[in-house]
């Protein structure tokens, strides 16, 4: 099993409508992606770190699975379109567990 996580910040130019759009088409991604498994997404509810305000947390069942989807043409069409143009900060961390 791999866990990925994706932390991250809206530039703060970026449109309330526009933002909420991005999240919108985010949740649509388990229905898009079968191989993701427990899908959990929301903003930063932390006070003690502020420096990103929103997050997820996706499993594969393997490294494959997680490869799979991150080099579909369809997962690289939304970073390069949709999400590259909003987003100021992020991390991401993949692991086994």
């Amino acid at each position: 099993m791999i866990k990925h996580i994706l932390l991250f910040r809206f530039r703060e130019d970026v449109p309330a409508e526009t933002a909420a759009a991005v999240l919108a088409e985010l949740e649509t991604f388990p229905g898009r992606y079968p191989a993701m498994r427990n899908w959990a997404s929301g903003p930063n509810i932390s006070t003690r770190d502020t420096s990103m305000t929103h997050g997820f947390v996706v499993e594969f069942d393997s490294e494959q699975d997680l490869l799979d989807y991150l080099h579909s043409p369809s997962h690289e069409e939304f970073v390069r379109l949709r999400w590259r143009p909003v987003i100021e900060r992020q991390a991401i961390v993949s692991f086994p567990c």
